[in-house]
């Protein structure tokens, strides 16, 4: 036996061929025998590894990975009838086994037994729901009806939908990934914004921003999230910074140290909810920057309130903070319009305006910025914080008769 052991370790044809000769009664080294000789790159001898693996099913019927290659040898040689006895061989004596039911499964759909696939797809993913995404597609290939497809192979565990919604976004499968995303929705899941990113992302790339916006806050809702404390009708996702959730599609995005400048979440200021954005300036820089922007999704030719709340704490030069946003319309960005600038030392102060959006403007981006003083060596130091930015359509006034 350790004689045996040894030579099969060596994974040469001469060492396993020692080894059945050694131990003619271990079923393990006549399988390794045939899967070497079916996978060997030099020179494969699939007729010599389906004798192999028979050899070892034959001493050991419940080998089930020697039933499973034996199957596909059969397939190999066109002989399905066999091919398909081999996998229920391979069934009976694994009957849990995720792997047996996965190739038995593509294995059935292969000879165009859908209906027959589909129960052992859905059995594989019970097990192995990472496995979704690669037997949808399958499926979707040999019979294009995604409800059908749903309703049959995908076990409700959200974890397999997001699978799904993710690979179907990423090939620009945006009507099938929407479906998959109403059957996601329906199961209550608990989400991530990992689950969520990848349909968003297709739908905004797709200038979809309304919908892209509208999948967002359902995924959001179902993220346990506190509240975050808008204007309602509000456009802009987390006007308080409260959701904990940054550099995402509808969050906010912060500029990284540089400039001089350090952001962060300050739970000591805030003039509501639990925490507001805190802006450090360190006294050596005259940055010219956008420290935070969040996206918006705007109607074309509307007008908006614009608010925020700035409090500032000896933030020194003329050119203090200030919001810009920047309207993009499908032929690309528009001029932007700015707010006037805070600085110095201030308690809770308003900042607004009303913005209006051109012809074709579907996105607004918001942001926190900084200007340079030009022509002057004056750097800029001191803290500010933000909090409340929202961004509300105004009411359209009725029409005089």
């Amino acid at each position: 036996m350790a004689l045996a052991a040894r030579a099969a370790d060596q994974r040469t044809a001469e060492g396993l061929r020692e080894a059945v000769r050694s131990e003619p009664q271990n079923a393990e080294y006549w399988y390794r025998y045939g899967h070497f000789e079916q996978f060997n790159l030099e020179q494969t001898d699939p007729a010599q590894a389906k004798e192999l693996f028979k050899r070892a099913t034959v001493l050991d019927p419940k080998f089930t990975d020697a039933w499973l290659d034996l199957a596909t040898s059969y397939e190999l040689e066109g002989d399905t009838e066999k091919a398909k006895d081999a996998y229920l061989h391979a069934k009976k004596s694994y009957p849990a086994s995720p792997d047996v039911s996965w190739r038995y499964g593509n294995f059935l759909l292969r000879q165009g037994d859908i209906e027959g696939a589909y129960p052992e797809f859905r059995l594989a993913l019970t097990a192995d729901p990472g496995r979704a995404a690669s037997a949808f597609s399958r499926c979707y290939r040999a019979n294009p009806n995604v409800e059908q497809i749903l309703d049959q192979i995908l076990p409700p565990i959200p974890s397999a939908y997001v699978g799904i919604i993710r690979e179907t976004s990423d090939t620009k499968q945006i009507a099938v990934a929407q479906i998959v995303w109403k059957r996601l929705l329906a199961l209550n899941p608990r989400l991530t914004v990992t689950d969520v990113e990848p349909l968003v992302g297709a739908l905004l790339r797709d200038s979809e921003v309304r919908e892209a916006y509208r999948v967002w806050e359902e995924g959001a809702s179902r993220m346990n999230l506190p509240d975050l404390d808008g204007l309602p009708g509000s456009a802009i996702w987390d006007p308080s910074f409260e959701s904990g959730i940054k550099d995402s599609t509808f969050s906010w995005h912060f500029q990284p140290l540089t400039q001089g400048l350090t952001t962060g979440l300050d739970r000591s200021e805030k003039r509501s909810g639990n925490q507001s954005l805190r802006l450090t300036f360190d006294g050596k820089h005259n940055p010219n920057l956008d420290a935070a922007c969040i996206q918006a999704p705007v109607s074309p030719l509307t007008s908006y309130d614009f608010s925020a709340w700035v409090k500032t704490r000896e933030l020194t030069t003329n050119h203090g903070i200030g919001f810009r946003i920047h309207s993009y319309a499908h032929k690309g960005e528009e001029p932007f319009q700015n707010s006037r600038e805070i600085y110095g030392t201030n308690l809770w102060t308003p900042v607004d305006f009303v913005y209006t959006t051109g012809p074709d403007v579907y996105k607004a981006n918001v942001c926190i910025y900084r200007e340079r003083n030009l022509g002057t060596e004056e750097r800029i130091s001191g803290t500010a914080w933000i909090d409340d930015v929202n961004l509300v359509a105004k009411l359209m006034e009725p029409r005089k008769p």
